[in-house]
């Protein structure tokens, strides 16, 4: 999966797969389609598989809810209506993160139904959304942090 990811990056980036291409830019970054075009596809599908190794399924999925909605609604909200900065990223809106938290609440406590471990797990996952993480000079994408946050997190209440 990661080799054909990478290989699938490669010609998108050489624009030899333009109908994916265009597809893909509705989702992905600018700056991640110029230097790595499906990366957030491709640390999601790891985020994902990681929680299935860890953590029961059913947190797993709780983990990866919360990535594709509260992810979606930060970045949604925050280009659209933020206004306030965070200091951990120029990039990010607190608003964004905020109204992330509000829509992963009610997921992560489907799962697990414990109001104080669902707001836990927002919380920690919406603020692992927030910064450049690098490792080893390599940026760590908040796709891959965000499931396993929000997935340990509910771990640690059941």
């Amino acid at each position: 999966m990661i080799i054909g990811g990478s290989v699938a990056s490669y010609l998108i980036k050489r624009e030899r797969l333009n109908i994916v291409s265009k597809i893909l830019s509705f989702f992905e970054r600018d700056h991640h389609m110029q230097n790595f075009p499906g990366r957030g596809i491709l640390f999601f599908t790891i985020g994902a598989f990681i929680c299935f190794i860890f953590f029961e399924p059913y947190l797993a999925y709780a983990g990866i809810l919360i990535l594709s909605v509260g992810d979606a609604f930060t970045n949604i909200i925050g280009r659209h209506f933020g206004k306030i900065k965070t200091k951990l990223n120029p990039h990010k809106y607190i608003e964004g993160t905020i109204v992330g938290i509000l829509v992963s609440i009610p997921i992560a406590f489907y799962f697990v139904p414990n109001l104080f471990a669902a707001i836990s797990a927002a919380c920690v996952a919406m603020i692992l959304e927030m910064p450049h993480i690098k490792i080893l000079g390599l940026e760590i994408d908040d796709n891959l942090l965000i499931p396993v946050g929000a997935s340990f997190t509910l771990s640690l209440f059941v």
